[in-house]
């Protein structure tokens, strides 16, 4: 039987969590969102898979230095846990895969430490897959592998393809072969690259927030992630967010779904509880990959000659700071910018940036200075 089924994208509302029960009440509304959606949308073909942005599970429960500690402790949950359960059962009440996200802690990895997430479930209700998000953008103080790579060391080793297969996991499932993106990873044409490299043929990239949904920035990382690497990017993106203490709300939205060649094939371009379908025809992509000539791109990647960007970098020192949080727990915002700063003055020194003629180095605090300095000891 040929591997041709519905995809559904979830944009739903959702709230930033206060305590762990938030997390419950966005699955209790998420339930009724996913019931219709396979209802309706099985009128094509049975829907087998739905997907879920990033954020609409809890919004994102945010703090770095003192804050993360009490997070972790006492708002963010575990995966597997009670919401993974009520997830799973509604995978088998559904006959469906589910792709979501939470910001959660992981205390087998590390104590302590505030992880953003993302997981498929399967129609037996069981987590099959858990990706760590690998890049965060200023405004987000959670724990990426790069930040705790000693503890990676430890726990896998120096093998590479161990490494490679736990930092871009991919489930392989009986509807094709699933990975995730979350968000700032997703802008970064390594992480979908090695989720391909890794058998990817889905991919699931949410979400990015505005100002870089409404002008196109997020849409056009997602159709060169399916080119260039043969996949379906489904990206749901978060209808709105509540804040805290009630009375307002932040709209998002332009969920989409797009198609192996690039093409957007899904969309929903405003903000709110909606979703947006598509046909997935894996045997489709399968048949592509590997009877086209030409753009199956990785078939013709020739490594030796890209692995010199990074080990040139390596060979450096690398670029941003590993470890930072082996120690002490992500920065907060403030500190965050300040790491910035540093970041930039790496790539003027190395000749990577040209600044304006009228540009300063900036001046990093020295506190900031003295943690980077002390995670590269490590």
């Amino acid at each position: 039987m040929r591997l041709h089924y519905t995809a559904v994208g979830i944009q739903n509302v959702s709230r930033m969590a206060l305590v762990r029960d938030d997390y419950m009440k966005d699955i209790d509304k998420l339930a009724l969102s996913m019931r219709y959606a396979v209802w309706n949308c099985s009128l094509d073909l049975p829907v087998k898979l739905v997907a879920v942005s990033e954020g609409g599970i809890g919004g994102w429960c945010l703090g770095g230095g003192d804050e993360h500690l009490r997070i972790c402790r006492e708002v963010a949950p575990e995966i597997p846990g009670r919401e993974t359960e009520a997830l799973g059962e509604l995978a088998k009440e559904l006959g469906v895969y589910i792709i979501a996200q939470m910001v959660a802690k992981d205390p087998e990895l590390m104590e302590d430490r505030v992880f953003n997430i993302a997981f498929v479930i399967d129609p037996q209700g069981r987590v099959v897959h858990k990706h760590y998000k690998t890049a965060f953008y200023q405004r987000e103080p959670n724990t990426a592998p790069s930040d705790i790579w000693n503890i990676y060391l430890r726990k896998y080793g120096d093998d590479p393809l161990r490494l490679f297969q736990a930092i871009f996991p991919v489930a392989r499932t009986e509807i094709g072969n699933i990975g995730t993106l979350i968000c700032a990873e997703g802008s970064y044409p390594e992480a979908a690259r090695g989720l391909a490299l890794n058998g990817a043929e889905i991919i699931w990239r949410t979400q990015y927030p505005e100002p870089w949904m409404g002008n196109g920035i997020a849409e056009i990382q997602n159709r060169a992630h399916a080119v260039f690497n043969n996949c379906y990017v489904l990206s749901p993106n978060i209808g709105a967010i509540d804040f805290p203490g009630g009375g307002h709300q932040m709209s998002c939205g332009k969920s989409q779904i797009i198609d192996y060649r690039g093409n957007v094939v899904s969309q929903y371009l405003g903000g709110g509880e909606t979703l947006v379908s598509a046909l997935l025809d894996i045997d489709g992509l399968r048949d592509f990959r590997v009877r086209a000539q030409w753009q199956n791109l990785i078939k013709d990647m020739r490594v030796e000659e890209y692995k010199t960007i990074y080990d040139a970098a390596m060979a450096r020192g690398g670029i941003y700071p590993k470890n930072l949080c082996m120690e002490e727990p992500p920065l907060a915002e403030a500190d965050q910018l300040e790491l910035v700063k540093h970041q930039i003055n790496k790539m003027v020194d190395w000749g990577v940036f040209t600044p304006p003629a009228d540009w300063q180095p900036y001046v990093v605090r020295q506190e900031i200075a003295e943690r980077i300095r002390r995670a590269g000891s490590l």
